[in-house]
């Protein structure tokens, strides 16, 4: 019998190099996009080792002041150490229930609150098919997002080409057909990872075009100064006696 080979450009992967776990039991802590995008990245570095905030400012895409705060509020809750490494009750709950995250999240810069979204979608995404249908209201719940942000999460998501979205519908018991919830499905996140570094490369070589643009008026006006169409006229100065207007009459 012939052995079947991977075919060119689908490599064997193990997913343990490429995408992280993040524990269930997260989503019972309520927390804040930006607690769980920090403690997303401790997750992702996992062991921490010598992990320090200025380190997680730049993976975040966050201020100083911002992470340390939040910091703070994990330690408040148990959930990392003072040393910003993982608490051990956590790493126990990893190896129970848990779900993954690709790696390449973090490339992305995405807003806190669309990262949480996307997370929430891989949670519950169906591993076989990679999708899922939740409401804006659940995915609100879920997240403790404010129903409008959680559709802006989408919104961006959409953007970047993380996800796809579908309508869906259903039919009720007396066969009458209404509209379903929006059919998300997940999509791989290299080619939006690459995009992404497209529209950045592209921004930045248009910031360079606009420098050297400014650039160049700015040596023209240096070499060709701009001489005012109509001088002032000065108020001292008097008319010449020959301009001087003249009486029609004189007495």
């Amino acid at each position: 019998m012939r052995r079947r080979s991977t075919p060119i450009g689908w490599p064997r992967r193990d997913p343990r190099h490429y995408r992280f776990a993040i524990p269930n039991a997260v989503w019972d802590y309520h927390l804040k996009p930006a607690e769980f995008v920090i403690f997303s990245y401790l997750c992702y570095h996992r062991p921490p080792g010598t992990l320090t905030p200025e380190v997680i400012t730049t993976g975040v895409h966050m201020t100083s002041s911002t992470v340390k705060k939040h910091l703070g509020t994990l330690v408040d809750k148990e959930l990392v150490t003072a040393e910003r490494s993982l608490a051990l009750d956590v790493q126990c709950i990893t190896s129970e229930k848990f779900f993954t995250l690709p790696n390449e999240v973090f490339l992305l810069n995405l807003s806190p609150s669309a990262f949480m979204v996307y997370a929430y979608l891989l949670l519950i995404e169906d591993r076989r098919t990679h999708t899922c249908h939740p409401s804006y209201n659940t995915i609100a719940a879920a997240t403790d997002l404010a129903k409008n942000t959680a559709m802006k999460s989408i919104s961006t998501l959409l953007e970047m080409n993380l996800i796809t979205v579908e309508p869906s519908s259903y039919f009720d018991k007396r066969g009458m057909k209404w509209k379903g919830n929006s059919l998300y499905t997940i999509q791989p996140i290299r080619p939006a990872v690459d995009a992404f570094h497209q529209r950045q490369l592209r921004q930045l070589e248009l910031d360079a075009e606009r420098r050297r643009t400014l650039r160049r008026q700015e040596e023209y006006d240096l070499r060709h100064p701009k001489v005012p169409l109509c001088a002032p006229i000065s108020a001292s100065v008097t008319p010449a006696p020959s301009q001087q207007c003249k009486p029609l009459c004189a007495r």
